[in-house]
């Protein structure tokens, strides 16, 4: 993720992840000098953006649009849901297809926060006629949303993920698929099996790839960590092994770091394929 290398230009953003051997990105408009999903993109702006990552030989495998699609301070929600609407007609500017997005949260103090209403037959509903919505509109703009399953969110397992995209029956909606968040603690030591039941239910879904790490939280804690990519539990050589099985062809994003784990992570990476 772009926002992960802090320069002061997006000129050098792109300039510092190539020099890192790396080759394609989930870009964050902040990078830009932008706001994470703005209220407008001229069309100039996004070429140029666009056109600094193809010269530096950096790929926008896709770009950031996530905000909560439960946000309970309607205003605010009515207004994201009208600039993810405008930041899918910009990507054929940006030269991307895919947009990325969360399933949301009741909790109010931040939107990668669980909440007991998640689990609400509500918070199911409302989340299917916000998923439908942004998927009119990427359907509009030809690019896919590609939604983020998340222990922290409404969509918290694997057979919510599948049922999300086959109720809404959108071509337009996909998968952010980031293996780490499939585990609740109680799901550690079912790695393996976890990682095929991911793709057995949503590798013909995959719109982009994450690379993170798990880790378990401390006694008593209901939710799993977060760490650089090989610094936790993940199985990488199966879920790589798995995801180049599934056909998958656009990019393997790693975040949840800090720009001096990138040589690190990468390595990792490159290892286990």
């Amino acid at each position: 993720m772009t926002r992960h290398v802090e320069r002061p230009t997006v000129e050098e953003v792109a300039r510092a992840i190539r020099d890192h051997g790396l080759t394609c990105v989930q870009l964050s408009l902040e990078s830009a000098g932008l706001e994470p999903l703005p209220e407008r993109l001229a069309e100039i702006d996004a070429r140029r953006i666009a056109g600094v990552f193809r010269a530096a030989g950096v790929r926008i495998a896709a770009v950031s649009g996530t905000f909560n699609v439960l946000d309970e301070d309607r205003a605010r929600l009515d207004d994201n849901m009208q600039r993810f609407a405008r930041l899918c007609d910009a990507c054929e500017w940006l030269e991307t297809r895919v947009v990325t997005t969360c399933t949301g949260t009741r909790n109010e103090d931040s939107m990668w926060r669980a909440h007991p209403d998640n689990q609400t037959a509500a918070a199911w509903d409302e989340l299917l006629e916000r998923t439908g919505e942004m998927a009119r509109a990427a359907e509009r703009a030809g690019v896919v949303m590609a939604f983020e399953p998340e222990t922290a969110n409404v969509v918290d397992t694997l057979e919510k993920a599948q049922r999300l995209i086959e109720t809404v029956g959108s071509v337009a909606v996909r998968v952010t698929f980031d293996p780490a968040n499939f585990f609740y603690p109680r799901d550690l030591p079912r790695m393996r099996e976890m990682l095929e039941e991911g793709f057995r239910r949503l590798g013909p879904y995959i719109a982009l790839a994450h690379a993170k790490d798990v880790i378990a939280p401390p006694e008593g804690s209901s939710h799993c960590r977060y760490a650089p990519a090989g610094q936790g539990l993940l199985d990488y050589p199966t879920y790589l092994r798995l995801l180049r099985a599934s056909g998958y062809a656009n990019g393997l994003v790693m975040h949840s770091l800090s720009e001096p784990d990138i040589a690190a992570c990468t390595a990792h990476v490159h290892q286990a394929l």
